[in-house]
């Protein structure tokens, strides 16, 4: 598995189980070439990069995974079914309910989904917790308390 982040946290991202991890500011990152050259079967995005920009580092029959929730993704996902295009784009969209919450609750459990939490507040001091989310420097979620 290959991931991306900052700098700051290669290591981190190491440590979660990336077998390589891309710096996203340097162009190598920036364009998901793997330092050991191999295509990728399938790259989960979460950014609003165009399908265009994976396509070079993916598989012949390789799939985006796309849950940033952009509207172009439905353009861009028909023009590959009237094109009849292998490498695709996948738009994903959850509904929460009961069975995936408890899905997601089991691999917490199992020890196979890790959560990073860089921060907790009491719901008093939100607006603090939202300053902390903005400035864009947290590593993991952030957290406010209802208690």
């Amino acid at each position: 598995m290959t991931a991306t982040c900052g700098a700051r946290n290669i290591d981190l991202v190491k440590s979660l189980g990336a077998d390589e991890v891309l710096d996203y500011k340097t162009p190598e990152g920036k364009n998901l070439q793997s330092p050991s050259g191999k295509k990728y079967d399938v790259v989960l995005n979460y950014s609003l990069q165009p399908f265009s920009s994976f396509k070079p580092q993916l598989a012949p029959q390789g799939k985006v995974i796309d849950i940033s929730g952009s509207l172009k993704l439905f353009l861009t996902k028909a023009i590959q079914i009237v094109t009849f295009r292998k490498q695709s784009l996948v738009p994903f969209f959850m509904a929460n309910n009961g069975d995936d919450l408890q899905f997601v609750t089991n691999l917490v459990k199992e020890g196979k989904l890790k959560t990073i939490i860089d921060s907790t507040y009491p719901l008093s001091k939100a607006e603090e917790a939202w300053v902390r989310c903005i400035e864009g420097h947290a590593t993991g979620k952030i957290v406010v308390t209802m208690v």
